[in-house]
């Protein structure tokens, strides 16, 4: 297996002028690994991706999920692997579950890991 892609997520706090341009360059950043056949794993910030941080936080999480599915599903044919995880700060877990997700040969798929969201319904 080729070097995975992992492309973490920056905060951007209220900077929502970075927005388009972090967005660009991790459209980038994610074509070039594809093309070269390498799998990506996009972590993102859970909170961020369900509206609880700043807008600008919650557009870049957002897009950069969009972007995930976008490469699975215009790879799937030639086999490009893209997917996302999303985390609340468990740092200590994330850099293995990167490792399995990207081994795994799964594309598209977003895989939340903590146990926040259990047993809550997020609007």
């Amino acid at each position: 297996m080729e070097e995975p892609l992992y492309i973490r997520q920056q905060s951007l706090g209220e900077d929502h002028e970075r927005v388009t341009g972090a967005l660009s360059k991790a459209f980038s950043e994610m074509r070039t690994a594809v093309l070269e056949e390498r799998p990506v794993v996009a972590l993102l910030d859970d909170r961020d991706l369900l509206g609880q941080g700043t807008v600008a936080d919650a557009a870049l999480a957002t897009g950069m999920l969009g972007l995930v599915r976008a490469f699975a599903l215009e790879g799937a044919r030639v086999g490009w692997q893209v997917n996302a995880l999303t985390h609340r700060g468990e740092e200590d877990e994330v850099d293995r579950l990167l490792a399995l997700l990207a081994e795994s040969g799964l594309s598209g798929q977003l895989l939340r890991i903590g146990t926040d969201h259990l047993g809550r319904v997020w609007p």
